[in-house]
């Protein structure tokens, strides 16, 4: 059990009443940098995978403010779409796709002939993927990166942050230059390879997960929208003891076949029951909650490569387990 990850996050909010109207705060709010997130998704009314050794196609990106960032046209000047390039082999490169963008919402067109030439590439080629995210100017020039080498994406980790008709926040969007998915990997009725990840090192764990397949009927309208059918989409349940407590918890995992994107929502699961001992003489009912999903799938290797938030829900309060990475590798039978 990965004892040293545990964190306690009972929330009292009485503690905080009086802190928010104190007028001599120990720091200096009028000097910290007041900044905002924008969310980023493929148009799906247009191509969604990148065209292997061409850069024909017709490619788009929706830009949405989430809610409760406040007034931030006060100090907000414009945004540039940042295109973060990985080769299937080779070092990463960046280059800005559009500038000058003023007015939020947006959906932007990628000149993609223009971008392969400030990336210094003929055009993508199988196994490479171009992620979009964005950066924010200031009125006052300061310039909030959406991604640099040394930090990675901005806002990287499971968030919090909801679009106003309740989608889910995204970092950036993904175009892959994929391979064609071998949907047999994902056919369900056996035990793949999944390990877990913490930190640089920290803890790491592997274990098997079974997996089923459900049935086109299974899956819910709002996986798929209204620019998808259920058809389109591969509906898996992925079942593993989940930090060896002996529950088998059962995560529910949605892969879209025409643009090879993954969603996992957020879902209770696992339950706890009164035989279910935590550090204590008493036993604890309660559910174990997965949420804020990020996942990616590699169709070369059938690997889904996910990070998420992870918590016991309790009567008392909430353990949160915090950020977790996760790899289910279909392409491994154990």
């Amino acid at each position: 059990m990965k004892k040293t990850k545990i964190l306690l996050a009972l929330v009292i909010p009485a503690l905080l009443i009086s802190c928010s109207k104190d007028p001599e705060l120990p720091y200096d709010l009028d000097g910290t940098l007041h900044t905002f997130a924008v969310s980023v998704t493929k148009s799906t009314k247009y191509d969604l995978l990148l065209d292997a050794g061409s850069t024909g196609g017709d490619y788009y990106v929706k830009l949405e403010v989430p809610q409760n960032m406040g007034d931030y046209s006060s100090y907000f000047k414009e945004a540039q779409l940042l295109c973060v390039y990985t080769p299937d082999s080779g070092a990463i490169k960046s280059a800005i796709a559009v500038e000058g963008i003023t007015t939020l919402p947006a959906e932007v067109k990628i000149d993609m002939p223009a971008l392969c030439n400030k990336l210094g590439i003929t055009a993508p080629e199988i196994g490479d993927k171009m992620q979009f995210t964005v950066n924010i100017i200031h009125k006052d020039g300061t310039l909030v990166p959406g991604w640099t080498p040394t930090m990675g994406f901005n806002y990287r980790g499971p968030s919090f942050f909801k679009i106003a008709d309740g989608s889910k926040f995204n970092y950036s969007a993904t175009f892959s230059a994929a391979a064609p998915i071998n949907e047999a990997h994902f056919a369900g009725g056996n035990t793949i390879k999944c390990t877990e990840s913490v930190g640089d090192g920290l803890y790491e764990a592997s274990y098997g997960a079974d997996v089923t397949r459900m049935a086109s009927s299974e899956i819910p309208a709002e996986i798929y929208g209204t620019d998808f059918t259920a058809d389109d989409i591969i509906g898996l349940i992925i079942s593993f003891d989940w930090y060896g407590w002996g529950y088998q918890e059962k995560m529910k995992m949605y892969i879209n076949k025409k643009d090879y994107s993954v969603i996992i929502p957020d879902q209770v699961v696992g339950q706890t029951d009164e035989n279910f001992y935590y550090y204590s003489i008493y036993p604890y009912i309660g559910d174990f909650y997965f949420s804020n999903a990020n996942a990616e799938l590699n169709t070369q290797t059938s690997i889904v490569s996910v990070t998420m938030n992870a918590a016991w829900r309790i009567a008392i309060g909430e353990l949160s387990f915090g950020s977790d990475n996760y790899e289910f590798d279909f392409g491994t039978v154990l």
